[in-house]
């Protein structure tokens, strides 16, 4: 997977994904920008750093893609009919729509 992370929860969340997957991340780096006189910013990502993160994607080793699969089917069966995010996401409509008025 790989992060581009440009406002908000995004860092947050990139490091997260980072932290508990590791290999299975690549973190797409954006540099940030300001002129603190203007107040204005901007964000600059180069094509080196995109090449770099899609690269390391590319030439994972045997044990990395054994754990891509492995998660890959942990995805898979949580959505599928009882799987824990059919489960959850059902209980979801059923609150919803049990408090519209």
């Amino acid at each position: 997977m790989a992060t581009w992370p440009l406002y908000a929860e995004q860092q947050l969340n990139t490091f997260e994904l980072v932290k508990e997957l590791g290999r299975l991340v690549v973190e797409i780096r954006v540099d940030y920008r300001r002129d603190w006189k203007t107040r204005k910013g901007n964000l600059k990502v180069t094509a080196e750093e995109i090449e770099n993160g899609v690269k390391k994607l590319m030439s994972l080793d045997e044990e990395t893609m054994n754990k891509v699969r492995e998660i890959s089917d942990k995805s898979r069966n949580a959505l599928e009919d009882g799987g824990s995010s059919h489960k959850w996401l059902g209980q979801f409509i059923e609150d919803v729509l049990s408090n519209v008025a």
